[in-house]
């Protein structure tokens, strides 16, 4: 869920080039984003069934190839006490046209969940491989746990109209010490179609799935709903 998600589509868009494309659906600045999810898998952990969750997130641009986007989330779980709040920070700088590095820094609480409250660093590198295509690879160090993670994926995306557009990642991870687990961890992936009603106000619906590739808490397969609001 880094970024709702590990990942939200409209942020994951934020340094390729079909960004461009989408300002003037979705402009930069503050956004706010509120949902509900059938249930929460966070890095091939199933940490929650039915969930609301709520995040809102700024970005700056500092100058032509350097941007900050700061940010929080609140996941409330609707039938039992499971809670996590997230505060991150994320540096972006892109090197040309076709490569982005960046690095992140985030602190999570939990209340009601084996995950332990702690910092979370991490790097990042994105190939920008076409228009509507990304490649990225991730490495973050969990520093509740004293584990790593990392991970491999691509997202592409597709312009159905002047409003609407589908969306699909996957990738697949990996860990070292991660919450009792080491070597590949699970292929997941996303599929979200998201409508632009007006300039500030979008609605994204999405189908998810985590296959675990080793020893895990079982495979899962999950969907929701997303408003966003940009102002």
């Amino acid at each position: 869920m880094k970024h709702l998600v590990t990942a939200l589509l409209a942020a994951s868009f934020a340094t390729s080039p079909l960004f461009a494309d989408l300002e003037d659906d979705i402009p930069l600045g503050i956004e706010a984003v509120t949902g509900i999810r059938s249930d929460y898998v966070y890095r091939g952990f199933n940490l929650a069934d039915v969930v609301m969750d709520f995040q809102l997130e700024t970005s700056i641009v500092l100058d032509d190839t350097l941007a900050l986007s700061a940010g929080g989330w609140f996941s409330s779980e609707v039938s039992d006490n499971f809670t996590e709040g997230v505060a991150f920070l994320d540096l972006s700088y892109s090197l040309h046209n076709d490569i982005t590095v960046g690095g992140s820094a985030s602190y999570h609480a939990y209340d009601h969940n084996f995950f332990e409250n702690g910092f979370d660093l991490g790097a990042f590198l994105t190939w920008h491989a076409g228009r509507d295509w990304n490649m990225e690879a991730g490495v973050y160090r969990d520093f509740a746990t004293n584990g790593w993670y990392a991970h491999l994926g691509s997202d592409w995306s597709f312009r159905l109209s002047d409003k609407a557009y589908l969306g699909i990642n996957t990738g697949v991870s990996a860990v070292e010490d991660y919450y009792g687990q080491s070597g590949l961890n699970d292929f997941h992936g996303q599929a979200s179609l998201t409508y632009n009603i007006n300039t500030m106000l979008s609605i994204t619906t999405f189908t998810g799935w985590s296959c675990e590739l080793d020893n895990g808490d079982g495979s899962e397969i999950y969907g929701g709903l997303w408003f966003e609001v940009s102002f």
